[in-house]
């Protein structure tokens, strides 16, 4: 192989794996629904075919690094028959979460749109948020959970908490 040949294919190589790791929109149900996330965050698994679709991310957590714990971000999609579903939809969900160990609804939630609560899992408590959106006959949901560990920075919480809003603004239908 040529020299310049090499040095192309290393630099091709180089710009496709930057561009792989920096991949910030994705898109389900036949681009459907689109969505941006951080940079920083890893898609561990994608499933954009079949009923339902989904998207999960983990979330770095420079606390919980090197344990079983983990920051993570899933964007689900369900489709329905029709639009009359999305209630009974959203209500099986919440149904879902209450069977879940030490299930708690957070009493500090005051936004009506999010189901927020606290699930155990392993030995640690777990703060999840679920927001739901419907886009024509396609449930959207939006789950965000993060370990509360004590070592855990507020600043990161806080960060961590606004990523996963802007997910939620981010959906296009």
């Amino acid at each position: 192989m040529k020299p310049t040949t090499l040095l192309i294919l290393l630099a091709s190589l180089a710009t496709s794996t930057a561009h792989a790791q920096a991949k910030t929109d994705y898109s389900l149900n036949g681009d459907q629904i689109r969505f941006h996330v951080p940079a920083s965050w890893t898609a561990i698994m994608e499933k954009a075919d079949g009923n339902p679709q989904a998207v999960a991310f983990q979330v770095p957590d420079a606390t919980a690094q090197g344990s079983e714990d983990s920051a993570n971000v899933t964007v689900k999609t369900r489709q329905l028959k029709d639009a009359g579903e999305f209630a009974a939809t959203v209500q099986d969900e919440f149904e879902r979460s209450k069977a879940q160990g030490g299930y708690e609804t957070d009493p500090a939630n005051k936004d009506s749109s999010v189901h927020q609560y606290f699930v155990v899992r392993g030995k640690t408590k777990y703060l999840v948020r679920d927001s739901f959106q419907l886009s024509g006959t396609i449930a959207v949901e939006v789950r965000c959970q993060r370990p509360l560990l004590a070592a855990t920075p507020a600043a990161w919480n806080g960060e961590f908490d606004a990523a996963c809003a802007a997910v939620v603004a981010s959906l296009k239908h």
